[in-house]
């Protein structure tokens, strides 16, 4: 279990663990928007007497919401119950003054949502933030001032999703075809489209010009907003969604690290190793052993 404050106005929550009994923890928050993800498990919870139910036993999901004002939680605690979460919570006038308000038109819709009162919307997260997340639980910088600016990057990116999740196609679609000049959110969205074809798509046929021309656009600029929105190259995605995919099969279907690097593209289980501690700042074998 974590807790850290940034200088990007963010606190992030981090846990991995088990209930020990039952019990209502009373805290107060002050206004935000918090973005969860959770991995495995559920949190119930109340805000000002306005139930959430974040549900995640089934499959990892993301959940957005605002508190609008400072409020009064009480979370509801249940002998027994795993919980695997990154919980992000930002300066609620810096993300609906500082951040939606230099174009309130286009987020108009997201910016009524968050002033509208405590209302959770969930999304998928993608690959990568799942991977974020468990980043993030698990970290692996050791300096303090590196792993701040290590957790800082990471919340900032789930954020960013969380945002372009609700902000939906749709605002974006029609602000291009009225030939407005894509920001920030609209280009996440574009990448969030890579990422998605990416994911979705036959390996054998994940070339740069194969990807680009489904989407519609240029190689150059593919590779260009996606290195903004994600940090890394579309080659270096694909790279590392296979790694997590490769680490999902060890865990949940028991696969040999021989067996997980052949799945993941590499031909020596060493070349392997070193890749997914890269990534995950762990050995394959220390993941398969969690």
């Amino acid at each position: 279990m974590s807790f850290s404050n940034s200088p990007s106005f963010l606190n992030i929550h981090t846990s991995d663990t088990v209930d020990m009994k039952d019990a209502i923890a009373k805290y107060d928050v002050k206004a935000a928007v918090k973005v969860a993800v959770i991995l495995k498990g559920r949190l119930q919870a109340e805000f000002d007497g306005v139930p959430i139910d974040l549900d995640a036993r089934d499959h990892p999901v993301g959940f957005i919401w605002a508190v609008p004002k400072p409020s009064s939680v009480r979370r509801f605690i249940h002998k027994g119950s795993e919980l695997s979460k990154v919980m992000i919570s930002a300066q609620y006038d810096w993300v609906v003054q500082q951040l939606l308000g230099k174009s309130p038109e286009r987020y108009q819709d997201i910016t009524e949502f968050f002033k509208n009162g405590i209302s959770v919307r969930s999304w998928k997260p993608s690959r990568r933030v799942l991977a974020l997340a468990d980043q993030l639980i698990y970290p692996h910088a050791t300096d303090p001032i590196v792993r701040e600016l290590y957790k800082e990057s990471r919340g900032l990116e789930i954020l960013a999703e969380a945002l372009s999740a609700i902000q939906g196609e749709a605002g974006s679609v029609a602000k291009r075809a009225q030939g407005a000049e894509p920001d920030a959110l609209d280009r996440h969205h574009r990448a969030q489209e890579i990422r998605d074809y990416i994911l979705a798509s036959d390996p054998e046929q994940q070339t740069l010009s194969a990807i680009a021309a489904a989407i519609g656009i240029s190689v150059a600029s593919m590779q260009r907003i996606f290195k903004d929105a994600y940090g890394m190259t579309v080659k270096d995605f694909i790279r590392e969604s296979r790694l997590v995919a490769a680490r999902d099969a060890m865990e949940k279907d028991g696969l040999t690290i021989a067996q997980a690097a052949w799945a993941a593209g590499y031909k020596s289980p060493a070349n392997f190793a070193t890749a997914f501690k890269r990534v995950f700042g762990i050995t394959p074998s220390e993941a398969r052993d969690r």
